[in-house]
């Protein structure tokens, strides 16, 4: 797994072609490896947004072996980042966590916390 890369991975039956972007991977002396990842390709119930459904996440902070888990098919090998830079500062910020479960269950959770 490298920065750059876009995988696909099992979504949810909302999900309509999601993917994932590694845009940063870092030691944390805490949390060990951490792999932060934009997700695309999703339909997340989110009221603050017009429309009402976001279609992607900037940022979500996994473990490595939550990612290798989740990940089905390498769909590029390097893609142009998209900025994940406000969601990472505030993570940072905030001295975050990590989500050890898969990326479709991670979404259900911020579904969840977005409302």
């Amino acid at each position: 797994m490298q920065v750059g890369q876009e995988w696909q991975f099992e979504g949810r039956p909302a999900d309509p072609d999601p993917t994932l972007i590694i845009v940063r991977i870092e030691e944390m002396p805490t949390l060990g490896e951490v792999v932060h990842v934009s997700v695309r390709g999703v339909r997340i119930n989110n009221p603050r947004v017009a429309g009402g459904f976001s279609d992607n996440l900037p940022h979500m902070p996994f473990s490595r072996a939550a990612i290798q888990r989740s990940v089905t098919k390498l769909v590029h090998d390097s893609v142009a980042l998209p900025s994940y830079e406000a969601g990472y500062e505030q993570w940072k910020k905030a001295h975050g966590g990590v989500f050890t479960i898969s990326v479709r269950e991670a979404l259900d959770f911020a579904e969840r916390a977005i409302h």
